[in-house]
């Protein structure tokens, strides 16, 4: 056992869910308790004590957490939604970064800001697609897609087209304008860990979406995509694990996204044996990280809804 007591935020979400099912499945926590806004949901079943806390635009968020921490006595915490993390982050909480188990500050900076995530991927002389700041002029081709800069999630993503236009609808500057790849018809989605060690790991998935996320998909095996992977965790000195999104064209991927967070398929990722929750842990404790067995390119994933009385 490595940890005594981990407490996952947001555990009524699909990924703080899933992240408590890997912890209770797992002999490195001896306690795994959550928090979220509200009290009934599904966490109930799969956490062994469930607390209330403030939303992450609270101004007293960080403090309630903090005394949480304290009154449980938890030795990690594993933010799970983007909102707490990018409050995290914005308060500057590195200083206690051994207690929050989340990726490097470069990788949060980047992956934050969808202009700024492709401003690093051009200066970094990786394929990625136009993006513009939709306030300042006219899509520079349609059809393209319009999105949130610091949204997370596809709920805000549609697809933008000439003759539904309106240059007045685009005053708000968290708009994005970004070029629309098409191609090959696949999306990707692909975890990334890189251990303090600089050993880096990977597992690509072609993915088709439902809802907004990960439905089903099949585990890929591309040459291209592996490689840009490994440069892209040594461009962002990569520590932990993040989520990066892309498209292939022509078969050359585009990224289109970095979420510096674990991602909704994070439990898929554990079951084919990319456990990169329990890798970070492992790292953050100056651990031996445990080897990894790629699964078998063609393996397929299903997302099922379950029922849970609590």
């Amino acid at each position: 056992m490595l940890f005594h007591k981990v407490l996952v935020t947001g555990c009524g979400g699909d990924i703080g869910l899933a992240i408590g099912r890997i912890l209770q499945e797992s002999e490195m926590v001896g306690s795994v308790i959550g928090c979220d806004i509200q009290e009934d949901h599904a966490g109930r079943v799969f956490f062994d004590r469930c607390f209330v806390v403030e939303r992450a635009t609270s101004p007293n968020y960080i403090d309630t957490l903090l005394r949480l921490v304290e009154k449980e006595q938890a030795d990690l915490v594993i933010p799970s939604s983007e909102p707490e993390l990018r409050a995290l982050y914005a308060n500057d909480f590195f200083g206690r970064r051994e207690l929050f188990l989340t990726a490097n500050r470069k990788a949060m900076e980047i992956g934050f800001d969808k202009f700024r995530t492709a401003e690093f991927l051009r200066e970094n002389d990786f394929p990625y697609p136009w993006t513009e700041i939709a306030s300042r002029g006219v899509p520079h081709e349609f059809p393209c897609i319009l999105k949130s800069r610091t949204g997370c999630g596809n709920k805000d993503v549609r697809l933008l087209v000439e003759e539904e236009y309106d240059r007045s609808a685009f005053s708000n500057e968290d708009d994005i304008f970004q070029e629309l790849i098409e191609g090959d018809d696949a999306e990707y989605t692909c975890g990334l860990f890189r251990a303090s060690s600089g050993e880096v790991r990977s597992i690509v998935l072609r993915r088709k979406l439902r809802g907004g996320l990960t439905g089903s998909g099949v585990v890929a095996m591309d040459s291209a995509i592996e490689e840009l992977l490994h440069g892209l965790s040594e461009a962002l000195a990569l520590r932990g694990s993040i989520n990066v999104q892309l498209r292939l064209r022509s078969g050359i991927p585009y990224i289109f996204e970095i979420n510096p967070r674990f991602s909704s398929t994070v439990r898929f990722r554990h079951k084919l044996g990319f456990s990169d929750v329990l890798w970070s842990m492992q790292d953050r404790s100056h651990s031996i990280v445990a080897r990894y067995r790629a699964p078998a390119e063609g393996t397929r994933f299903y997302k099922i809804y379950e029922d849970v009385i609590a």
